[in-house]
């Protein structure tokens, strides 16, 4: 993982709680195992999903441009196939 650095970071009650029991459950040996555990979910995550933020906010404008209505089901269904196409052909 390389030289490891102290980060500093303020986080909500709830959020602090749920690192805690996590750590007094024993599925971490620490605050800072449980977090890079989470950090490293979130960064695999985007990798998969290949969009980043801004480009995400692209494709929504470009939605909000589009007036031709697709139903719901049938919108998470594409989405869906795409996705398995996508992580198909990374193989």
């Amino acid at each position: 993982m390389g030289r490891m650095q102290r980060l500093s970071v303020d986080i909500p009650q709830e959020v602090n709680e749920i690192v805690e029991e996590a750590v007094a459950s024993g599925e971490f040996a620490s605050a800072s195992e449980m977090v890079s555990a989470a950090l490293a979910e979130w960064k695999t995550s985007r990798l998969i999903h290949g969009y980043t933020v801004e480009e995400l906010r692209v494709l929504v404008a470009e939605a909000d441009e589009d007036e031709e209505l697709i139903d719901g089901d049938v919108a998470f269904e594409r989405i869906r196939e795409r996705f398995e196409k996508e992580l198909r052909e990374r193989g």
